[in-house]
């Protein structure tokens, strides 16, 4: 064999290399954490071929339309990476973190109780995903979808696109500047915390614990130091009236419970003071 031939071999299997490398980079990966540690990353193609795989149908409020999905049960996908662990005392909650680091949360029980899905093809589009949300956002490479009634948003069942990964905590240990200590459960501070817990925490913080999409409502200052009560429950409710921003609305709130969130507000700025 000449040098010739020889060096023109060797640039042909370096090219399929690199087109191995490249094709394997693309595909979607799906990473697990326990308490922020990195305990796998599997790619799709892995994750076909080990669980079972659905075709669901489910009403997607964001699209405000039936929508079916190519997907695995979420139950299954926390079997196979946390095995016997996730439903120990030891975590409370699965964090499912997106592209852009939002953190969408749900308790366990919900996990357990079945109908939640990680979709991960649009069954409705020949090629590709159907845009969601107001930016029209590419909801791939997986998102969270659920089939029950009631299983909504409104009812703490997360929905986050561009789902890149799932985190097994324990509440109580990575937000203990969220608990209001102090608060009797059936107090409207409690409330408006478990309101905060269920909607609010994926995208702010408080206290540098929780989202990191919108603003700290209690650092450096509290919220209600600088805004009216009226001006925050408008625009918790009625956001996009007054913003362009990520910030959903929350239409489904109730005066009560507007009322009840700003008093867990007003609890936490009185407990760092």
């Amino acid at each position: 064999m000449s040098y010739l031939t020889f060096l023109m071999k060797l640039a042909i299997a370096i090219l399929i290399m690199l087109i191995i490398d490249k094709a394997s980079a693309a595909e979607p990966r799906l990473k697990f954490h326990e308490n922020g540690v990195l305990t796998k990353s599997v790619p799709l193609s892995v994750l076909k071929n080990t669980l079972r795989t659905y075709n669901i149908s489910c009403f997607n409020k964001a699209m405000n339309k039936n929508k079916r999905y190519k997907a695995f049960k979420v139950k299954e996908i926390v079997d196979f990476a946390y095995q016997a662990r996730w439903s120990s005392k030891t975590y409370s909650s699965v964090l499912f973190t997106t592209l852009d680091n939002y953190e969408a949360m749900s308790n366990l029980d919900k996990i357990k109780e079945g109908g939640g899905y990680l979709a991960f093809e649009d069954l409705d589009q020949d090629k590709g995903w159907e845009p969601v949300g107001y930016g029209n956002a590419n909801p791939g490479p997986f998102y969270l979808v659920w089939t029950g009634k009631e299983q909504t948003k409104a009812n703490a069942y997360p929905w986050p696109w561009q789902v890149s990964g799932l985190n097994l905590i324990k509440f109580e240990n990575q937000y203990s500047a969220i608990i209001p200590k102090g608060a009797k459960t059936d107090s409207a501070e409690y409330r408006g915390y478990e309101i905060f817990r269920n909607r609010c925490i994926h995208c702010h913080s408080l206290n540098q614990q929780g989202g990191k999409i919108g603003p700290d409502l209690n650092a450096p200052k509290n919220i209600t130091s600088y805004r009216s009560k009226f001006m925050i429950k408008e625009i918790i409710k009625h956001s996009s009236k007054y913003r362009h921003s990520h910030m959903p609305d929350h239409k489904d709130l109730s005066d009560k419970q507007l009322e009840e969130l700003y008093s867990y507000l007003k609890h936490q700025e009185n407990e760092t003071k």
